[in-house]
């Protein structure tokens, strides 16, 4: 018995004595770190950091040009054939480079359409009432106020002769202070100009009130002749 009680207090010692160390470990003073003085002339520098290099982007201008704005053409034809199967319409005389523009307008056999920019205008432009031809740049313009005046092309501009309205299905003209004269194709058979079906007639103002009807109202579009 004696011997088992010594074996059971060898171990019960070492346990005392660890503990006993451990507390000795936790109450312990712990000392504050060591402060290292700087000098009052010292100047601390940041350590400078590399910045990144920006990209350079290039911008290459490019030159675009400038959309001319569309304008909506049509035919101005007249509604009764005569003797023209396939219609009179407003035309420039001649074409392409034998065009000429200095000339009165006419009424001609209407074209195909692909050929046919000599014959086709916009209504109501630039301005309220003018009849402006794209492929030249300009617009009708009356060349006097009295009956048997013609119409051209001239430059677009305010002038009165360059107001047109449509009415009843008459092309008038209506000139301040004078009675409204209106577009007119002239009697008789149309003259012969080439081809199996190209005619033309010569193209004048008269009174809105003695114009004969069949050959002085109009319709406006694109037709497929």
């Amino acid at each position: 018995m004696s011997r088992n009680r010594l074996a059971i207090a060898l171990p019960l010692g070492v346990f005392a004595i660890t503990v006993v160390a451990c507390s000795a470990s936790a109450t312990a003073t712990l000392v504050p770190p060591t402060a290292i003085p700087v000098s009052p002339s010292a100047t601390v520098e940041p350590t400078p950091t590399s910045a990144p290099t920006p990209t350079q982007i290039t911008l290459m201008a490019t030159s675009q040009p400038t959309p001319a704005p569309s304008v909506d053409s049509v035919f101005i034809q007249l509604t009764d054939p005569l003797d023209e199967p396939q219609f009179y319409c407003l035309d420039v005389p001649g074409q392409g480079t034998a065009v000429r523009l200095n000339s009165p307008i006419q009424a001609h056999t209407c074209k195909p359409i692909e050929t046919a920019e000599d014959e086709l205008f916009a209504l109501d432009h630039p301005g309220g009432g003018q009849i402006y031809m794209e492929a030249y740049d300009l617009c009708v313009e009356a060349s006097g106020i009295e009956t048997g005046s013609t119409v051209m092309l001239q430059q677009c501009s305010d002038s009165p002769r360059q107001r047109f309205v449509f009415e009843d299905g008459a092309v008038k003209a209506t000139i301040s202070g004078q009675a409204s004269l209106c577009l007119e194709v002239a009697p008789g058979p149309g003259i012969a100009t080439g081809g199996p079906s190209h005619l033309r007639r010569d193209l004048t103002l008269e009174s809105c009130d003695s114009a004969e009807p069949a050959r002085s109202q109009w319709i406006t579009g694109v037709f497929d002749y």
